[in-house]
This record gives structure tokens, sequence and C-alpha cells, in this order.
């Protein structure tokens, strides 16, 4: 027997990712999956219901491809980067239409994302740091960076910044962790 759920949730992130939550209907989740509405209203109460497993499927993807990325290498930096790669190539899932949606439509949704965000940047970045500290690290507290890491992530990685500034989930992960890891000053001919 098919998973109906899994194939809604599924169809539900594949055209969210175009058109955003709210762009998609159950009729059209329907037609796109070959399940009958009555059929798909018995796997889940309401819509919200299925935007939730999409973030649920979404949050355990990634929290599993990280743990991944985290134990492929025992150099502090190269975690770190296999970490930044692996939330470039699943935020595509979710692209910024569907977050806004979140954000907009379903808060207590986003609030998870929000608390995925912190436990994660706080487990990693403050573990990587603490257990690091006498090797490539500038010394500086590893609360101050996590801290300052989490609020630049909520302020720049949102939906509502990415859309106002024209940009890519991928271009603003990538340019936010390299202004992190490498800073802003390009270093000087022989240095």
């Amino acid at each position: 027997m098919e998973d109906y759920r899994q194939r809604v949730t599924d169809a539900l992130r594949e055209l969210a990712a175009v058109r955003g939550f709210c762009g998609v209907t159950v009729d059209e989740l329907a037609a796109h999956t070959g399940i009958s509405k009555r059929t798909i209203y018995r796997y889940f109460k309401n819509k919200e219901e299925m935007v939730n497993s999409v973030l649920e499927d979404f949050i355990s993807s990634v929290e599993q491809k990280i743990t991944e990325a985290l134990n492929s290498s025992d150099d502090p930096v190269e975690m770190i980067t296999n970490t930044i790669k692996v939330l470039i190539e699943n935020i595509k899932m979710l692209q910024p239409v569907a977050l806004h949606d979140l954000q907009k439509y379903y808060p207590h949704l986003w609030e998870k994302i929000e608390r995925f965000r912190a436990g994660k940047i706080h487990q990693i970045f403050g573990k990587i740091l603490l257990e690091n500290k006498n090797s490539c690290f500038r010394e500086i507290n590893p609360d101050i960076i996590t801290v300052a890491l989490l609020a630049s992530v909520r302020a720049v990685v949102n939906p509502g910044f990415i859309m106002e500034n024209n940009l890519s989930p991928e271009e603003t992960i990538n340019s936010l962790f390299t202004i992190f890891l490498h800073g802003i000053v390009r270093q000087a001919p022989g240095q």
C-alpha cells in the first residue's frame, strides 16, 4: 500500500516551492497526486496539518544531513563548511515564497523553524568553537559568536529580507557564512 501522507506531503512541498503554501489548493494536490480529496482528508485534518507535515519532513531531512556533514570530517572549518553546503542544498526545498507563507499565515509553524535554527546554531557552532578553542579560531567567546550568528540568520535568512532584496536563499546563506568565517576585508597581497 502506498503512503498517501508522504505523497501529499511531497506534492505540497513541490507545488509550494513555486507558488507558496497558500497558492496551492487541496483540489490541485488531489489532481497532482491522483488521490481524491476525500482520501487526502482521511490522512490530514486540514491544510495546516499538510503544511506541518512538509515542515516536519524538511526539518528531519536537514537534521539527518547536518549530522552526516558533521561526522564527515574532524577538521572544524571543514565541519562548518560541510554544514553550510547542506543548508544551501536543502533550502531549495522551501523557497522564499513558501517560507513567507509560513511566517505570515502559520506563525506557530514558522516558530518551529526558528527553534530548529537556534538549536542547531548553538549545538553546532558552540560545540565546534568550544572543542577547538586553541586551533584555527580566534579567541572570541563562543556565546557571543553563536548569538551574533543567530541574530544575523534571523535578520538576513528570512523570507522578507530575501524577497525585498531579490536574493536567492542560497546566495544569502553563502554570503552570511562567508562574512562569519572570513570577514569582509580582502587580505592584502602577501598575507
